[in-house]
């Protein structure tokens, strides 16, 4: 294995007019957490990530896929018999992000926020040894890792932990029997760094309830990249009995960056800018964005107005800014149009100074919207700094799987891991072979799942609803474990429509998994 090496490398409350309104500015696009990935199970699938790490060595085929999607969950099964390519221990994982076609790259220097919602059943059981479920490391054979969650038992006492693998620092740890057969939300915060320049931040939350808010100065640099990865990895030397058959239960992944670039469609109007009741506008707590934030009143009903604009009606994505620098959430109700969708969790930030941010989906109608934030609680809401806005993203993607697609010259395979669905259509190798889908417009993104284990690109001849629409390129994936994804713009009609297809040189197309409409 490989080792380390240094490269060069109280707020006053004043109480407002019941109502004020000011002049809208323009949209910004400063200094802020900015959403880079935000995959959904049901949609995105395992494509979202840069790798699939499903039983290597092959050693339980009756047992894969060992992680799959379920409803709109990632999940990770673990049987008694299940070996990695070292014996002594058990994988199965997903590692990297991938995003629009492209891997993620996590830099030193970089400020990152990974966040995801887990369910630990009682079944996974913290152990003597290690029993990862979520890693930082630099790729690599044998490369070390350089945070580590994991499940581990201090004395008798079943815990759940995070720790700097160089230095051995615990960034902090807490009771696992709390927190188990219930959807637990997940923050790690890193500024990525050697010690000690680097820091990392690890907050977990149960519901509103802040279990552990956790900052340490921790080296989390080993050299490369940074690549997260996601499931479970444990040791068989467990001395407890702790070790049984077991799964993990994964949800809403995001990962954000600190950064002075918007992502692109992302758009930001400042708090100051928007209709603020009982609230006031401040600049007395440095980090903000724009010209300062709106502190509300410390009450019930206090609450911050923006108007949004959206190309086309669809899902979008609202990042809010916020500081609360007490000890206790300060929630808020989210109605778009008038019309109450939901409920925001701001819990405290560490100071009034620190900044983060809380993200929620939301329908958007095309045109202009209202977006209102109001305070729940006798305590009000946090201050407010931002509201960014990402999309509508369009229709709502659809999945359309190959196996249930008309087959020429094919046939429906089970034998290579990480597929969605049932299955997926292994063509014959020549010219002419297809998979035509019958599909629902309108849309007007093609994206196309599959897995090439050759070395040479495998095209196919796209054709929708009979009409040629060009050629796409399926390159190699690496293995025909190893999924990716193509896409490209086409133009549906509202109503049926078919998408063939069809294999363009003598060595057939790819593996077909699905394609999703968007």
């Amino acid at each position: 294995m490989r080792r380390r090496t240094v490269l060069a490398a109280g707020i006053a409350v004043v109480v407002a007019p019941a109502l004020r309104t000011r002049a809208v500015a323009e949209p910004s696009t400063q200094a802020g957490w900015q959403l880079r990935w935000a995959p959904e199970a049901s949609v995105h699938g395992l494509g979202a990530f840069e790798g699939i790490e499903d039983d290597r060595a092959n050693s339980h085929p009756a047992g894969q896929p060992h992680i799959f999607v379920e409803d709109n969950n990632y999940r990770f099964n673990m049987h008694m018999v299940d070996r990695d390519t070292m014996t002594d221990r058990q994988r199965q994982e997903v590692k990297g992000m991938r995003w629009n076609g492209s891997d993620l790259i996590l830099l030193k220097g970089e400020m990152w926020r990974l966040t995801h919602q887990m369910y630990i059943p009682t079944s996974l059981k913290a152990t003597t040894t290690f029993t990862h479920i979520m890693q930082t490391k630099a790729p690599g054979t044998g490369e070390l890792p350089m945070l580590v969650m994991s499940l581990r038992r201090h004395g008798s006492v079943p815990k759940v932990e995070l720790k700097a693998f160089e230095g051995d620092v615990t960034i902090g740890a807490v009771d696992l029997a709390p927190l188990q057969n219930r959807w637990i939300d997940v923050e790690l915060e890193m500024l990525i760094g050697d010690a000690p320049t680097g820091r990392v931040r690890w907050v977990l939350r149960d519901g509103a309830n802040t279990v552990i808010d956790s900052t340490r100065s921790a080296d989390n640099w080993l050299a490369d990249r940074v690549r997260p990865k996601w499931g479970i990895y444990r040791s068989l030397g467990d001395t407890s009995g702790s070790l049984q058959d077991c799964y993990l239960l994964i949800r809403n992944m995001r990962a954000y960056e600190w950064s002075g670039t918007a992502p692109p469609g992302s758009t930001r109007y400042e708090a100051e800018d928007a209709l603020i009741s009982r609230g006031v506008v401040e600049s007395n707590h440095s980090g903000f964005s724009g010209r300062g934030f709106v502190d509300t009143e410390n009450a019930a009903g206090p609450y911050v107005q923006w108007s949004v604009n959206a190309a086309a009606a669809g899902t979008a994505t609202l990042t809010f800014g916020y500081a609360n620098g007490t000890t206790t959430d300060r929630p808020m109700e989210v109605r778009i149009n008038g019309a109450l969708v939901g409920s925001v969790s701001f819990p405290g930030t560490g100071s009034w100074d620190a900044w983060s941010t809380r993200t929620v989906t939301a329908i958007l109608a095309a045109g202009t919207n209202t977006v209102r934030l109001t305070a729940t609680t006798s305590n009000g809401g946090p201050n407010l700094d931002y509201l960014d806005v990402e999309g509508p993203s369009g229709p709502t993607p659809t999945d359309y799987q190959a196996e249930n697609a008309t087959i020429s010259q094919g046939a429906v395979e089970s034998d290579h891991a990480g597929y969605t669905g049932s299955g997926f259509v292994n063509l014959d190798n020549v010219a002419g072979s297809y998979v035509q889908f019958s599909v629902t417009g309108p849309a007007t993104n093609l994206a196309v799942r599959y897995a090439n284990g050759t070395t040479t690109d495998r095209p196919m001849n796209l054709t929708i609803n009979g009409v040629a629409a060009g050629s796409m390129s399926f390159p190699p994936t690496g293995e025909w474990t190893d999924w990716a994804t193509v896409s490209r713009a086409i133009s549906l009609n509202a109503g049926g429509n078919t998408i063939r297809l069809t294999s363009a040189v003598s060595s057939g197309g790819p593996n077909l998994d699905r394609i999703t409409l968007g």
